[in-house]
């Protein structure tokens, strides 16, 4: 299978979108994890295209910070945040390893999943509102590079960690990633993204702490699901996505808001 199509299997994967049709019925996700970033573009794009034409409607911040987040999960079928709801069930049961992997791997909601899921959106949320009200003229930027460096971030923990079960939908990602060649390819379109906005003017400062918030989040986050479980899973992948998307938006916008205010 060629790059497109696998490209184009990746995207089927992880959003809503309908291209399923495309793709061979029995093709397994096998080296998709490098093209991850290019789909957390894609997402970026509509997010940021939803935000334009908010501003252009003088939507309130708050109204428009909520249609963006349910825009973004709808997105992605709510994929990753189920990872983030079934990765909280497990880690906060504290129980022990074969244990908490099984906590995650139920498809009932539990009352952890349910209280960081409700945190998690309550704070992109507000973070987003904060955001719009503070800098409005970085929001589109900010929401393209977001979805897509996350899913950088994700890649890294893809191939860096070992798998934490035995099977499970996640193994193949992991198994068929070459790393750190992989990672290393997945990191092109975020870094031209990046230099293509410092180039037109956008302000290198704010960005460059975007990002490095951003990267310092989901690695943080990778490293210390590994601790606990020996490794990751698909579920953890998810949660990666969602806390490097939402952590990093959580601080930028402390720190634009307390300078702006100062």
């Amino acid at each position: 299978m060629g790059w497109f199509r696998r490209l184009l299997q990746t995207i089927a994967y992880v959003t809503i979108f309908p291209l399923s049709k495309f793709i061979p019925a029995d093709a397994e996700p096998i080296g998709l994890a490098k093209y991850l970033p290019a789909v957390g573009a894609l997402i970026g794009m509509l997010l940021a295209t939803c935000c334009i034409a908010l501003q252009a409607l003088s939507v309130p911040p708050l109204l428009s910070a909520t249609i963006i987040v349910v825009l973004w999960l709808l997105v992605t079928g709510g994929l990753h945040f189920d990872g983030l709801m079934d990765t909280a069930d497990g880690i906060c049961s504290h129980q022990n390893l074969e244990r908490t992997l099984e906590i995650m791997h139920d498809p009932r909601v539990g009352n952890f999943a349910v209280i960081v899921g409700i945190c998690t959106i309550a704070l992109k949320i507000a973070a987003l509102s904060a955001l719009i009200t503070a800098v409005p003229e970085q929001m589109p930027l900010l929401l393209l590079l977001s979805p897509c460096f996350a899913r950088l971030v994700e890649t890294w923990a893809i191939g860096n960690y070992k798998y934490a079960r035995e099977s499970g939908k996640g193994k193949a990602w992991h198994e068929s990633t070459l790393f750190p060649q992989d990672f290393f390819w997945a990191a092109v379109i975020p870094l031209v993204l990046l230099l293509t906005a410092v180039f037109k003017g956008h302000s290198s400062t704010l960005l460059l702490l975007f990002i490095g918030l951003t990267a310092a989040s989901g690695f943080a986050v990778g490293a210390y699901l590994d601790k606990i479980l020996k490794g990751h899973t698909g579920d953890t992948y998810g949660a990666v996505v969602e806390l490097s998307e939402t952590l990093p938006l959580v601080a930028f916008a402390l720190a634009v808001s307390g300078s702006f205010c100062g």
